[in-house]
């Protein structure tokens, strides 16, 4: 089995956006500025860390095929990674969102839909890992 870096990354941007909902969460019931500008900052490390996620799953993807990995589990990340995908496009979309000030409710409510999925995704991906 080659050595993989995908799964050494993707907990990066997971950590990161599911921070930053805590710092949502921190801000709705504070109003302090800090927790929406941290909030915003990691939103944009999470895309950083997003980015070299689907590098590295790129550069797992051809040395995976070739060790013999089942069609059934490329199948099955397959549908993983267009969860991560729609994530990751969600979380660009919040930090665009964000750079104009509006009301408590266009903040949140895409915060925690995201929070949901990036949490289902993760969750997905750790039993890919761990049936592989």
């Amino acid at each position: 089995m080659p050595f993989l870096y995908h799964p050494l990354v993707v907990h990066f941007p997971v950590a990161l956006w599911l921070t930053s909902f805590l710092f949502d969460l921190l801000y709705l019931r504070r109003k302090e500025a800090f927790f929406a500008r941290a909030s915003g900052a990691l939103i944009g490390l999470g895309l950083l860390a997003a980015a070299v996620s689907i590098v590295s799953g790129f550069m797992d993807y051809r040395p995976l095929v070739a060790a013999g990995v089942g069609q059934a589990f490329i199948d099955q990340h397959r549908v993983h990674s267009l969860m991560a995908y729609a994530s990751t496009l969600l979380y660009l979309v919040i930090l665009l969102i964000r750079r104009r000030p509006r009301s408590t409710t266009v903040y949140v409510a895409p915060a925690v839909i995201a929070a949901v999925l990036i949490a289902i995704t993760g969750y997905l991906g750790g039993e890919i890992r761990r049936v592989m």
